[in-house]
């Protein structure tokens, strides 16, 4: 609060393999809340009259398509109201683009130059494509690389000394490995090539004890004018969101940061916040600037979520809202022991009381996924782990649950096609083929299970 830290403490391990423990000192990946640092070397690049807020894309990106590129500013691009679709949204982004090291340019080319979305300006549509293009940007105006900017414009005069632009190759000392909690325990997280893909939007590493002087920094305007301080602070309200957003009539979303009001569910008393939140792989992150207290809280975590669940995610968030309460003199709530999930439950009753009981369970008390396989991560993990009849009989039960969901069908028929039964093999690829007589997958395991059988 102000120039004093109230509270600073870490827990758990920076490497489980090694049982080396977090500190105040280990340095974590931000995720998403790079961006600020993004739009604060945008905001000093247009009070130094190098850039303009009205600048479209192509005027520093002469190689990207104009009809689009002649549309979108700079504006739009900070704001996330270029109407550009979102890389990681793609089918194949966690499976391969994420984990290919791409040329800056390449990478915008290939993944940030499709068809819009919308018309520029008119939706808030959140998009890391906008700040990739961004940090390019950056680099054609200065001549020098995102990283020399971020260090030279922004943590040397801060004194943030143990805070950068974390790429593949560097060593790093003190940074914390990244790991995913999943309903069956942790892993390590998924390779991720960070100088392409999140790059400017989400490639900072930093520590609790930077991330306070940072704010110290824009609490005292030192790094820019109050006039554009004031800018990049100011939620772009002129338009909607998308659903996917929250959908309200009116973005709260500024220059790298979200702006509002929060509200105390007990007392009802308001506070206003500027805050951001990160997720990256092996990592989650939430920042919040408490703008009446002249105070911030920072959550940093080496933990990400499973595909489809939010354990770590939701954990970093209601500890954040607890500690704003404190911080503001709220009542508060200690946070709660995170619950048993539905697919933790049924693969601890299946290790423990075999298949039968744990569907037995699922018939009473479990909670049907309406787009299938609502057992399908717990067939997968036990299938992994060598319990092949408990995988392949939770896979069935599954299948006649959902009888119509032909990706469940060919996922059921390679299992079984992989474990050498190749009668049920069969049996799912004809059943799934009844459905979509065209799946190239369905038809090999139909033509080499027919094979098998026959020699």
């Amino acid at each position: 609060k102000r120039d004093t830290i109230l509270y600073q403490h870490a827990f758990g391990f920076a490497n489980r393999e090694w049982e080396i423990p977090n500190t105040i000192h280990t340095k974590f990946r931000l995720a998403s809340v790079s961006k600020q640092f993004c739009s604060m070397l945008v905001m000093q690049l247009v009070e130094e009259g190098r850039l303009s807020l009205d600048d479209t894309l192509s005027q520093h990106l002469p190689y990207y398509r104009s009809d689009t590129g002649s549309l979108i500013t700079i504006h739009h691009l900070l704001s996330h109201q270029s109407g550009l679709k979102d890389f990681p949204a793609r089918f194949d982004y966690r499976s391969t683009i994420s984990k290919i090291t791409f040329g800056k340019d390449e990478f915008i080319k290939l993944y940030c130059s499709a068809d819009l979305l919308h018309e520029p300006g008119t939706l808030y549509s959140y998009c890391n494509a906008g700040y990739c293009i961004l940090g390019r940007i950056i680099e054609r105006v200065t001549g020098t690389s995102y990283k020399n900017n971020l260090s030279e414009r922004i943590l040397k005069p801060t004194g943030m000394h143990n805070s950068g632009l974390e790429s593949t190759n560097a060593i790093i000392k003190q940074r914390a490995s990244g790991y995913t909690r999943g309903p069956f325990g942790v892993e390590n997280a998924e390779y991720l090539a960070m100088a392409s893909t999140p790059g400017a939007a989400g490639a900072v590493y930093s520590t609790v004890g930077d991330l306070f002087l940072w704010n110290r920094a824009l609490s005292h305007g030192t790094l820019l004018n109050k006039e554009n301080m004031q800018r990049m602070f100011a939620p772009n309200r002129d338009v909607p969101e998308v659903q996917a957003a929250g959908g309200r009539p009116h973005s709260i979303y500024g220059y790298g940061w979200n702006i509002t009001t929060r509200r105390h569910p007990i007392t009802k008393n308001t506070t206003r916040v500027i805050y951001h939140g990160g997720a990256i792989n092996g990592f989650r992150a939430m920042e919040t600037r408490l703008v009446d207290d002249d105070a911030v809280v920072i959550v940093l975590c080496n933990q990400g979520d499973a595909t489809g669940n939010s354990e770590v995610w939701d954990t970093v968030q209601r500890l954040s809202t607890e500690l704003i309460h404190i911080t503001t003199g709220q009542p508060f709530r200690m946070p709660t022991k995170a619950p048993i999930y539905q697919d933790q439950r049924v693969y601890q009753l299946v290790r423990s009381q075999g298949a039968q009981a744990a569907l037995d369970w699922f018939q009473a008390h479990g909670k049907k996924a309406a787009w299938g396989g609502s057992l399908f991560k717990v067939s997968e993990q036990l299938l992994k782990d060598g319990y092949t009849d408990d995988a392949l009989t939770l896979l069935e039960f599954d299948a006649a649950m959902t009888p119509d969901k032909v990706w469940l069908l060919r996922k059921t028929a390679q299992s079984f096609f992989d474990a050498g039964k190749m009668e049920k093999a069969l049996l799912y690829a004809e059943k799934g083929l009844a459905i979509k007589p065209t799946d190239e997958r369905l038809l090999a395991i139909q033509l080499e299970a027919t094979k098998q059988q026959q020699e």
